[in-house]
């Protein structure tokens, strides 16, 4: 399904928008912390250059066919990013994505990243003809895997040097969802 605007998502506490320049600041300082940020898959955003080009990206590729969807998480009464989630390599034959997120360590522990994932899934099981949502994890992302594991992923297999940062492979945890399972997302 083609998309004519940005959609912003909200729940109880969160708006998930439009990535906006004004948000480099917040994401360079995120990135900043190399310790949170090392299973971000990719060298981190630490500059505001860096996280200005990769917000330009995101800007204009929800307009792609297939469209490449990054919302920016903030609370719904303003404030700085707390992180941000999307969905990217999208298959239009195969109706499959997968999911990627980030949450500033501020923002750890709170509920926020389970929040905001609970609005992008349904959305794209909804709206957009998706039937299964992969996500690759670092084995070592124990709260990444439990975070997922908790929103019904199951874990398919290890892909074994499957990624590439930090001048080394990595393995990674293959997850997946089906729509069907859907029905498992807590309220």
């Amino acid at each position: 399904m083609s998309l004519t605007a940005f959609p912003e998502l909200k729940t109880e506490r969160l708006i998930l928008r439009e990535l906006a320049h004004a948000d480099a600041p917040a994401m360079a300082a995120m990135h900043a912390d190399h310790e949170a940020m090392r299973h971000w898959g990719a060298a981190p955003l630490d500059t505001e250059v860096a996280a200005h080009d990769f917000i330009a990206r995101c800007r204009v590729g929800w307009q792609w066919s297939p469209p490449v969807m990054r919302w920016g998480i903030a609370r719904q009464g303003g404030g700085p990013l707390l992180g941000s989630c999307g969905l990217f390599n999208r298959d239009m034959r195969w109706h499959r994505c997968t999911l990627g997120y980030e949450l500033a360590r501020g923002a750890w522990h709170q509920g926020y990243m389970r929040e905001a994932l609970v609005a992008v899934l349904g959305w794209a099981f909804r709206t957009q003809s998706i039937h299964r949502i992969d996500a690759l994890i670092h084995p070592d992302n124990a709260a990444s895997l439990r975070l997922a594991q908790y929103l019904g992923f199951r874990i398919e297999g290890r892909l074994r040097e499957a990624a590439f940062w930090g001048d080394r492979f990595h393995d990674m945890e293959l997850l997946g969802l089906l729509a069907s399972e859907l029905r498992a997302f807590p309220n």
